[in-house]
């Protein structure tokens, strides 16, 4: 299963949201493709908590 999350980079850096990508690769298939953060895991539910831990980390990023 997929799913995509429209991202505003204006507020969010490009470069902060690649990072959390990075640091997030071993664990979950995440991608940034046309301003949309792309996750892919087995449910809708994890999907959903997957995408509030990486925005929660890129604003930790955003706020160092």
């Amino acid at each position: 299963m997929k799913k995509e999350f429209d991202i505003n980079l204006e507020i969010y850096p490009e470069e902060k949201i690649k990072e959390a990508i990075y640091d997030f690769k071993e664990v979950w298939k995440i991608a940034l493709e046309n301003n949309k953060i792309i996750i892919s895991w087995e449910s809708e539910v994890e999907i959903e908590e997957i995408f509030n831990e990486l925005m929660n980390y890129i604003i930790s990023l955003i706020n160092e």
